[in-house]
C-alpha cells in the first residue's frame, strides 16, 4: 500500500456514547465489556424515527447507543460500505437527583473493508494499548497509517488523547483492563489453567472481604 490517503481508506476519532436504563449500566460494568474490547455497530431507529448506531460488544449485546448527530455522520460510513469498529475507551457514572446515568468513550474506527488484513491487524494493537490504560489518538494521516499498517504488531505511539474533564458528580468506573479481565481472556480462549486461577482469584477477594468484615466485629 503505497502513497496511501487515509481519507480515502480509513477514519478514527472518539466519540461518547449514552445508555438507556440501569440494566446496561450493569453490563457495562461487568467482564463482558472490558476496556480494549472491539465491537461493531447495529443501526435501529431511535423514538423520533431517526437512525441511530447501537454498539454492540464482543458477546452480540447492545450496550450503548451514539448521539443523533454522531450516528448521522457514522451513516456515511455505512452507505459507503466501509466496516466500523469501536474499542471501549472508559466507563463513566453520572449522578443525578432523579437518575443516574452510565456512560463513556469509544474509539470509533471505520476503514475501507478492501484493507481489512492490514487496517484490521493494527486494530488488535490498537485496542491492546487502549487496554493498558493508554488513550491512543485513532486520527491517523496518512504517513501515520502507512506506518501502523507497515509492522501493526509493533505499532506504538506517543500521541495520548486525554480523558474528558468531569463534575464533581461523575466518577470513572473503568478506564483500563484489569488482571481479572486478563485472566477471563485466558480462560475464554480454553486456557483451563488461567481459568482455574481466574476463579481462585475471585475466591481469594471474597474471602479478603470476609475477613475485613469480621476484623470490624460485623459478624
Amino acid at each position: 500500500m503505497t502513497s496511501l490517503n487515509a481519507r480515502d481508506v480509513y477514519f478514527g476519532t472518539y466519540l461518547k456514547f449514552f445508555t438507556d436504563g440501569k440494566k446496561y449500566g450493569a453490563a457495562l460494568s461487568g467482564p463482558d465489556n472490558a476496556i480494549g474490547d472491539i465491537g461493531t455497530i447495529e443501526w435501529d431507529q431511535d423514538a423520533n424515527g431517526r437512525q441511530q448506531a447501537w454498539l454492540i460488544n464482543p458477546y452480540s449485546i447492545r450496550v450503548g447507543h451514539f448521539s443523533p448527530a454522531d450516528s448521522y455522520n457514522l451513516a456515511v460510513y455505512q452507505a459507503k460500505g466501509w466496516t466500523i469498529r469501536y474499542v471501549l475507551s472508559f466507563v463513566a457514572l453520572t449522578v443525578g437527583k432523579s437518575k443516574n446515568d452510565y456512560w463513556g468513550e469509544v474509539a470509533l474506527i471505520a476503514y475501507n473493508p478492501r484493507h481489512e488484513d492490514e487496517i484490521g491487524a493494527f486494530l488488535k494493537t490498537f485496542s491492546k494499548r487502549m487496554g493498558e490504560g493508554f488513550r491512543p489518538n485513532p486520527d491517523l494521516d496518512s504517513d501515520s497509517l502507512e506506518r501502523a499498517i507497515a509492522d501493526p504488531t509493533s505499532w506504538t505511539t506517543t500521541q495520548k488523547i486525554a480523558l474528558p474533564k468531569f463534575g464533581s458528580d461523575t466518577m470513572i468506573v473503568k478506564d483500563h483492563r484489569t488482571l481479572h479481565d486478563k485472566l477471563l481472556d485466558k480462560a475464554r480462549s480454553r486456557n483451563l489453567g488461567c481459568y482455574i486461577i481466574s476463579w481462585a482469584f475471585i475466591a481469594l477477594l471474597v474471602l479478603a472481604a470476609i475477613y475485613v468484615l469480621h476484623l470490624l466485629g460485623l459478624f
